[in-house]
């Protein structure tokens, strides 16, 4: 564990810590910028044919194949007593029509795609979208946030709703139990020196967080259904960084223990992970970088609790977010009761469990987030004094 560690710190992959930070402006919930630089998603929707046809003569689409049948159907209709001559005619017309050329076929249907030889009008197409994003549950007084991104296409505000809606669904799915009790080597400390080490890992190596958040859902996944032993378990968490990011760690057993971990879950990666419901939330109340910074470095820390892995990912970050606004002297909004789903009340008890897991001070092995939110690009915030408890339960500013 220390010699991995140490290979780490001294590796040629170690950067500078203005570096840490790589994606902090994506996280940010600022409003979007108007003007320019939007992206044409419908590309050209003409139905213009390709010019190397030629221009076709627009008679031709009252002339052919399609009046003739118009013809018959409307002699068919209004004559009780058809002679045997118009049968005959009938007949023939038809005929003529089925011998038509495959290039004159061709032409007809070009020509009838030209008819309307004119761009298609997108306004009722963006309507619909706007009609989509304006939800009409959401309560009075509660921004409409996805409807002030319609104008940019990379945030797709017109499913953004339904998709959290199907995370919230999805993470059912993905819930864990506790599994120590068959685990005969391995301790509560051992799995948070190991997410400390997987943490250690993905700031060294600039992995996004959700590879992170995703790996150490990973180990929790394999580990409910398998043993492991101590002296594999640091192997089981290189494995699901590699897994959650392809980073290469001695190819051929990294490629074994990721057969058996894809075995264990199904070959479904499709894990909701706390880390974007938090990020969602903060965009939708429009939090500012610090705020949210402070709630990634909560959210972080309780990575490493083993009693924390049975909570929903949705819930934990809503109490992350809330215990930050706490710390900050900020309320529980209508907004974020709307978009997170979850009551202040509902919450109350894992948020004084988060405040808990910041108060304590990290014993030497686990250092790496407390050091990582303490730099000044994470806006100093390991160094925010935690809320204290009183003696009826309730969480206050400490003097």
């Amino acid at each position: 564990m220390e010699s991995m560690a140490s290979k780490l710190r001294n590796g040629k992959h170690l950067h500078d810590a203005s570096k840490f930070n790589k994606d902090a402006p994506k996280r940010l919930g600022e409003s979007l910028p108007d003007g320019g630089g939007k992206k044409r998603i419908l590309g050209d929707i003409t139905n213009r044919a390709p010019a190397t046809k030629g221009k076709s003569d627009p008679n031709l689409v009252t002339k052919g194949k399609f009046d003739s049948k118009k013809n018959l159907k409307t002699k068919s209709e209004n004559s009780t007593n058809l002679d045997s001559e118009n049968i005959n005619k009938s007949i023939s017309l038809r005929s003529q029509s089925s011998k038509s050329s495959s290039s004159e076929e061709s032409v007809m249907y070009i020509t009838a795609m030209e008819t309307n030889d004119s761009i298609m009008d997108v306004s009722s197409i963006k309507e619909e979208i706007e009609s989509v994003a304006d939800s009409p549950c959401r309560p009075e007084g509660v921004e409409d946030f996805d409807a002030t991104c319609i104008e940019d296409p990379s945030s797709v505000p017109q499913y953004a709703r339904d998709i959290f809606r199907w995370y919230r669904e999805r993470e059912k799915q993905f819930i864990l139990v506790k599994y120590l009790d068959k685990q005969k080597e391995m301790t509560k400390s051992m799995r948070a020196i190991l997410v400390d080490w997987m943490v250690e890992v993905q700031e060294s190596f600039e992995l996004n967080h959700e590879t992170l958040y995703l790996a150490v859902k990973l180990v929790d996944m394999y580990l409910m259904h398998n043993f492991v032993a101590k002296s594999k378990l640091q192997l089981v968490g290189a494995t699901a960084v590699f897994i959650a990011a392809k980073f290469d760690y001695k190819t051929q057993r990294i490629l074994e223990t990721e057969i058996k971990i894809l075995k264990a879950i199904n070959f479904d990666l499709g894990v909701p992970l706390s880390y974007r419901f938090l990020r969602r939330y903060a965009r939708c109340a429009r939090i500012s970088m610090e705020m949210l910074t402070l709630a990634r470095f909560i959210l972080e820390t309780s990575l490493m609790d083993y009693e924390l892995i049975d909570v929903l990912d949705s819930k934990l970050a809503a109490a992350a977010l809330l215990l930050a606004l706490k710390m900050k002297d900020m309320e529980w909004t209508p907004t974020l009761d709307y978009y997170t789903e979850y009551k202040e009340n509902e919450l109350q008890d894992l948020v004084v469990h988060l405040n808990r897991n910041i108060s304590v001070p990290p014993n030497k092995h686990l250092q790496t987030i407390r050091m990582k939110y303490s730099h000044e690009i994470f806006f100093h915030v390991a160094k925010i004094p935690p809320l204290k408890l009183s003696r009826n339960g309730q969480l206050e500013k400490a003097q």
